[in-house]
């Protein structure tokens, strides 16, 4: 596809698109699993680590960071190919519906990791 000024321009597709998608969930399974792991070897030098891992404004912070990755890597170029299957295949509408569910299960995961967050300092000051 060309431009105006003649530039070839990169058409989505499925596949990468799928991939940033695996990578973000990946990196969000791995920040998930990293205090567990490093306190099988350092367990006196492990608290530091939960409490940075676990902290409400961290999680909110790395689930802000996610949802951005893959709303510009994943559902924009889907959603620029258009809804109908002839267009983008079944491939990219099945990665358009991923897209979709992670940034409704990540968005309502952060809201309730936010009211838990308030709950947790409104026990701990009241």
């Amino acid at each position: 596809m060309k431009t105006l000024d003649n530039r070839l321009t990169p058409v989505a597709s499925a596949g990468p698109s799928l991939g940033v998608l695996i990578s973000v969930v990946a990196g969000l399974w791995f920040w998930l699993q990293l205090p567990d792991w490093y306190h099988a070897g350092h367990a006196e030098a492990a608290g530091w680590l939960t409490r940075l891992v676990y902290n409400t404004w961290t999680a909110l912070g790395l689930i802000v960071a996610a949802n951005v990755a893959v709303a510009r890597y994943t559902t924009a170029p889907m959603w620029r190919l258009g809804h109908c299957p002839a267009l983008q295949g079944m491939q990219g509408a099945f990665v358009f519906v991923l897209g979709l569910l992670f940034h409704l299960l990540a968005g309502s995961f952060g809201v309730v990791l936010l009211w838990l967050g308030a709950a947790d300092a409104t026990m701990l000051n009241g």
